[in-house]
């Protein structure tokens, strides 16, 4: 804990309140990142992002969440599996994808029109697919906990079916939606990948962190940025862990997990919005295929393998991919 945890945060903090000597010189270095306004800039498209795909990604998830667990449509564990697919990816696949996609040579840039894909456009979209499929694993798992005591109760009332969702169904989901909402904030706001690639001059806090210090090695303001944008994050933890604490007593031992009947207008309607979200996720992860066995995008599109010849192409051949994986086996 003081090793991974408070040593990290100690060295950024102390680094914040010192100048590019190592000098002590307290707030300085906040008054004058607040002072300007290229880095307010900064922060205004960090939140507008982070509510804008946190809401879409809501409204996305819980609509998938609920066609998995409140439907009998066919293909169930296809659809779970196709929904979680993108968590497996970096936040790099999608934007590259993306670029494959809409960016200034992409096979489908004229449905996009006028509008560039460079920019906020793309980051949402980037962080909409990656962020998809860890929203939809919380409220799966948030909407299997229902107690089916409660839809019983509704039936013998005679509530229609839109009261039930309204007075049954989401008030047992609450919990998890809200958890989903402040992991997927937090995710989207801390996300490095999607915006260095599409993210073109649209500026986040992430991206502004790496010119700090790789582009203008300046560490000090590097670490200011980076506690301005822990603390959104630092909520938004210490919410979902009180949000975790009240969905565990939602559920306890005298409870009946709720099970679906087949409902014809319904379970057509489920199969159809999953089909489509499935296609989408396809979409995005064969484009990164396709755009990986291509020889040179986008004048010479012929197959070939010779991409994944680490050992011609790259100086280092598979050692970084070797590295990520130690890395990933040591941190797991």
């Amino acid at each position: 804990m003081i090793l991974f945890i408070v040593m990290p945060l100690w060295a950024m903090l102390t680094k914040s309140v010192q100048n590019a000597q190592g000098e002590f010189v307290g707030l300085a270095n906040f008054a004058h990142y607040f002072s300007s306004a290229s880095l307010w800039h900064s922060l205004g498209n960090t939140f507008t992002v982070g509510l804008l795909v946190t809401t879409v990604v809501g409204v996305l998830a819980f609509g998938y969440a609920y066609a998995l667990t409140r439907s009998c449509m066919p293909c169930k564990g296809l659809f779970q599996i196709l929904g979680t697919a993108p968590i497996l990816a970096p936040s790099l696949l999608p934007a590259i994808s993306l670029i494959f996609l809409f960016g200034n040579q992409g096979i489908a840039k004229h449905l996009l029109g006028e509008q560039s894909v460079y920019g906020m456009m793309g980051i949402a979209l980037g962080l909409i697919f990656w962020t998809f499929p860890h929203a939809l694993m919380i409220l799966t798992t948030a909407m299997r906990t229902s107690d089916a005591r409660l839809y019983e109760a509704a039936r013998a009332l005679k509530t229609s079916p839109i009261k039930t969702f309204f007075l049954v169904t989401l008030p047992a989901a609450k919990y998890g939606l809200i958890s989903t909402l402040i992991v997927v904030f937090t995710l989207v706001i801390t996300d490095f990948g999607v915006p260095k690639v599409i993210g073109g001059s649209y500026n986040v806090l992430a991206t502004d962190i790496f010119k700090q210090v790789v582009g203008q090695q300046n560490f000090a303001m590097g670490a200011v940025t980076s506690l301005i944008l822990l603390f959104p994050a630092l909520l938004a933890f210490t919410a979902n862990r009180w949000v975790q604490s009240k969905q565990k007593s939602l559920f306890d031992t005298r409870s009946v997990p709720y099970q679906p009947e087949p409902h014809p207008v319904r379970d057509g309607l489920c199969l159809l919005y999953c089909s489509v979200m499935s296609i989408a996720v396809l979409a995005v992860l064969g484009m990164a295929v396709y755009g990986s066995l291509v020889t040179f995008w986008p004048w010479n599109k012929a197959l070939t393998l010779n991409n994944y010849n680490f050992a011609e192409i790259s100086t280092y051949g598979w050692l970084p991919y070797v590295n990520s994986l130690t890395m990933a086996g040591w941190t797991a």
